[in-house]
């Protein structure tokens, strides 16, 4: 085998700021949870206050004793998020420049760490893909040694802007309940059959429903296959009641 490759269906497109002070490492971090991040990629630009840079020793097959450089410029930053040991990891390259001497000079490296000046970012994340890294023994390094398609082929979206049922329903070819204003929305709660009493967590564009199970655990279900009932009031919750539509 010479190669590892899969194909990714499923995309969507994150992009922000980090402000100023906050530590690299952490804040992708909160954003891993925050979108619920499993594979992307990401591309950055901006200014650090400081950031450690290091490169790897092909002789050695170790990471050489980082180098940091401060108040410098971030000329470009890819690099992408996988999983290793089980958990989320970034694995991150930088060019960045600075003013030493009167000339610029520009270096780059593995990222360890930074501390943020200014950070605009770019993350593409591919829902359907998941990769891990493992022990290379060819190169010392934990590469990509497993890349494969998630059991559900359908990205699980978190839907920050407003989609209406109608939207949903329009995308996935099937149509809603008669009044749409009486359907659920994002945060409401579905009792659903066969998964118990389920948190709406976001729609996407394909008519998909992002559930939350009792057990914390998500579920992609695709609304337009529910056939949904009046809604009663759990207290502050509002309950629609679901089951399948009928087969004609």
């Amino acid at each position: 085998m010479t190669i590892i490759s899969a194909e990714t269906n499923a995309s969507r497109c994150i992009v922000g700021r980090v402000f100023r002070g906050r530590g690299l490492q952490e804040a992708l971090r909160e954003l891993v949870d925050e979108h619920r991040l499993q594979t992307a990629w990401l591309n950055a630009l901006g200014a650090f206050e400081w950031i450690d840079l290091t490169e790897y020793s092909q002789s050695g097959q170790k990471y050489e004793e980082p180098h940091r450089f401060e108040q410098c410029e971030l000329l470009a930053m890819q690099g992408n998020l996988s999983e290793r040991d089980k958990e989320p990891f970034w694995h991150l390259h930088a060019t960045v420049s600075r003013r030493e001497d009167g000339r610029d000079v520009t270096y780059g490296g593995h990222v360890v760490d930074a501390v943020v000046f200014a950070l605009e970012f770019r993350i593409d994340c591919f829902d359907d893909l998941a990769l891990s890294r493992s022990h290379d023994e060819a190169t010392g390094l934990h590469l990509w040694s497993k890349a494969e398609g998630t059991s559900d082929s359908t990205a699980e979206v978190a839907v920050d802007r407003p989609i209406t049922w109608a939207v949903a329903a329009e995308a996935s070819k099937v149509g809603p309940a008669e009044d749409p204003e009486t359907m659920p929305v994002r945060g409401e709660w579905l009792d659903h059959p066969k998964f118990g009493l389920c948190k709406i967590e976001g729609l996407s564009g394909d008519g998909v429903c992002i559930i939350k199970l009792p057990n914390a655990q998500r579920k992609k279900i695709q609304i337009g296959a529910l056939q949904i009932l009046a809604p009663r009031q759990d207290g502050t919750r509002k309950v629609f009641p679901v089951r399948p539509k009928p087969k004609p």
